[in-house]
């Protein structure tokens, strides 16, 4: 019997973690029919764009669509997801799911299988279970041509650009920022005032520099030379949400299985250790005990990884590897 090639394996991984997040997301909409995952903001508002409304008028606390909380997206992010806007939302949020998972899948596995603990991991189960753009987010970091997708959440592609491992990834980049920024100022030429009074207003995006024990996550500059310790700086520099999902960029930073199945670990460690603290209820307790939590089980043992690396950017250093031969 012939053993089935590597392009093959790949092919049946792709095709499982498609398969298994369509019928996590649809199955979870089902059983909580009153559920809002996170990517429903961004659907109302591709959906506002097409019946020529101000998205940032309808979603948020005083919008016709109900959100506790402004829409901080850039209208680029809803410029990517408008096709979804013309479909049903559990519906958008099955096919956002599905394709985000398969990218990343397909991405995580092009220099072999060692990370594929990142699909058993916490930060990956919340990141369907919300509908996020983080596995996104690691598609543009992992593939170049996929780079553009940074534009969705500025401040993640800042640190996707430092982690390139050539002038593709931020030049793609670049590109992409240019041609959605120029569709988004057709559509709504004053989104950038709307946009940015949304993001000021918001207390709990902070840099895990100022957390508790961040600071020491400047010596990933030790191994400047390595694009897996810029991005890891970068990310500490970079205000940020405190959440269980944006882990999943760390995977990139791991080389081993050993050092995948730590970091997946220590995300379900995270989830205990928050549920211990018992924070307060108002969100910025809440994220602050989230982003201490995440200094210390998740970040700064991506550090002392980095750290155990020669400082010079050798190819099986690259976030965006190339990938291996297939059989």
């Amino acid at each position: 019997m012939r053993r089935p090639t590597t392009r093959a394996i790949r092919a049946a991984f792709v095709l499982v973690s498609a398969l298994a997040t369509a019928l996590y997301v649809y199955g979870y909409a089902r059983a909580n029919p009153d559920f809002v995952s996170d990517f429903d903001q961004v659907w109302a508002g591709a959906a506002a764009l097409w019946d020529g409304r101000n998205p940032y008028q309808v979603v948020g606390p005083r919008g016709s669509f109900l959100w506790k909380w402004p829409l901080y997206y850039p209208m680029p992010a809803l410029i990517i997801a408008a096709p979804l806007g013309l479909l049903p939302v559990v519906a958008a949020r099955v096919i956002f799911a599905t394709v985000s998972s398969a990218l990343l899948a397909y991405a995580i596995t092009r220099d072999g299988f060692a990370r594929w603990p990142l699909f058993i991991s916490l930060a990956f189960v919340v990141n369907v279970e919300l509908v996020q753009w983080s596995s996104l987010m690691a598609c543009a970091a992992l593939i170049p041509a996929l780079a553009w997708l940074g534009i969705a959440k500025p401040n993640i592609g800042v640190a996707v650009a430092a982690g390139a491992s050539s002038w593709r990834t931020p030049a793609i980049m670049a590109g992409g920022a240019v041609v959605l920024g120029a569709v988004s100022f057709i559509i709504l030429p004053d989104w950038v005032s709307y946009w940015l009074t949304n993001v000021r207003s918001a207390t709990h995006f902070k840099p895990l520099l100022v957390r508790p024990g961040g600071f020491l996550l400047l010596l990933g500059l030790l191994r400047w030379r390595r694009p897996e310790a810029r991005m890891l700086v970068a990310l500490a520099a970079t205000p940020l949400t405190p959440t269980f999902y944006d882990p999943v960029l760390l995977f990139l930073i791991t080389r081993t299985f050993r050092e995948a199945l730590l970091l997946a670990a220590g995300t379900i460690g995270l989830y205990f250790a928050v549920a211990f603290a018992a924070p307060p209820g108002t969100l910025d307790a809440w994220g602050a005990v989230v982003a201490t939590a995440s200094v210390w089980l998740l970040y700064l043992p991506c550090l002392v990884m980095v750290l155990r690396r020669p400082n010079r950017a050798d190819p099986a250093s690259a976030v965006s590897a190339a990938p291996s031969p297939s059989p």
